[in-house]
């Protein structure tokens, strides 16, 4: 797996869902927690500690925030690119439909269009094929990180969209 398609999985997996403790648990293997401290000093209380009930809510509450519930930064092409957002959609649900693409599980509810598929699905490719697949539907990644900065007030949703700054 390459950096990029490293970086790109990391994304995902902390944009589809809540954050639970299999995700935590990934964030926190100690090489992984010592290249997210350096990208986001913020993080390392979070990455150092076990977490409790409340440091999860505390965390499903912001995802809510941002993603769900009149989203203050939504994590969908459609918000950001209308008119190429179909297309996008299109292309992914032919993958899906097509056998091309086995989704785990928590991604298989999200849209086809949701920024946490389309990295998963651009962390699967290489070479010319990842490079298209960005152009083709990541357009509008740098503005959903942009607004994702501006509006998270969690400490890992800011790793987030800074992680999102170098896929």
């Amino acid at each position: 797996m390459t950096p990029e398609a490293a970086v790109a999985q990391l994304a995902a997996s902390l944009l589809a869902h809540e954050i639970d403790a299999s995700v935590l648990a990934s964030l926190q293997q100690p090489e992984t927690a010592l290249i997210l401290n350096k990208i986001e000093p913020l993080v390392a209380p979070f990455l150092d500690k076990e977490w409790d009930e409340q440091d999860f809510e505390d965390a499903a509450v912001e995802y809510c925030r941002l993603f769900i519930l009149n989203p203050v930064a939504p994590a969908r092409a459609a918000a950001y690119d209308e008119k190429n957002s179909l297309e996008v959609a299109g292309r992914i649900q032919f993958m899906l439909d097509s056998g091309f693409l086995e989704l785990p599980k928590r991604f298989k509810i999200l849209a086809p269009d949701h920024v946490a598929l389309l990295l998963l699905v651009y962390g699967t490719l290489e070479g010319d094929d990842s490079i298209q697949f960005k152009n083709d539907n990541l357009a509008w990644l740098q503005d959903f990180s942009g607004r994702l900065e501006n509006e998270c007030q969690h400490p890992l949703y800011l790793l987030a969209a800074k992680i999102l700054r170098v896929v």
